[in-house]
């Protein structure tokens, strides 16, 4: 079974969530799963950028108005 974190960065805008994305990730272990919501978009799709120009695999992203969810795994 896959280890999954999640990261509730609801009330942030950037460059928080991204910095808070990077740092949970560095201290998960390969194959693990982080859940990431917030209620700014627009980190959301920074988020997506940043995960899609580093090694960790974006598994799904949704933006629904401002609120966000993207489901990263460690690579």
């Amino acid at each position: 079974m896959t280890n999954s974190q999640k990261l509730d960065c609801s009330g942030l805008v950037c460059p928080m969530p991204v910095a808070k994305t990077k740092r949970q990730l560095l201290e998960m272990k390969s194959g693990e799963i982080l859940e990431v919501t917030g209620d700014y978009a627009e980190a959301g799709q920074n988020i997506k950028r940043y995960i899609e120009k580093h090694q960790d695999k974006l598994l799904e992203f949704k933006v629904e108005g401002e609120n966000y969810y993207l489901k990263i795994e460690k690579a």
